[in-house]
């Protein structure tokens, strides 16, 4: 009978440990989904912005990367050959624009 009982304990602390385990990690999976998400559509943003702002604003790369509503803060942004490239999480997450004559910027594949 104390083998019964022992198993039974056994038992009921796996299966709360199983359950614990379902519940909690899928949500810190999605979690950083939706941060990964999130940082790939502000950088692509970024990117898009601070492009319209030097190739058809005509202004200067530092007067551009501070005029966001929403913070900006951790994307970084280069421009060569007419090309703004934002990047993000240690340039894990990456986005470009492309500015053309007459059809202004638009974003392209990194």
């Amino acid at each position: 009978m104390k083998n019964v009982k022992a198993l039974l304990v056994a038992a009921g602390i796996s299966a709360l440990a199983t359950g614990a385990g379902i519940v909690f990690f899928p949500k810190q999976k999605v979690a950083h989904a939706d941060e990964i998400a999130h940082a790939e559509i502000l950088t692509a943003l970024g990117a898009k912005q601070v492009c319209s702002c030097l190739h058809v604003a005509g202004r200067e790369m530092d007067s551009c990367q501070w005029s966001f509503t929403y913070d900006m803060r951790g994307i970084s942004y280069t421009d060569e050959n007419n090309i703004t490239r934002a990047s993000s999480h240690q340039g894990r997450v990456v986005a470009e624009a492309k500015y053309t004559p007459g059809l202004g910027c638009t974003l392209v594949g990194p």
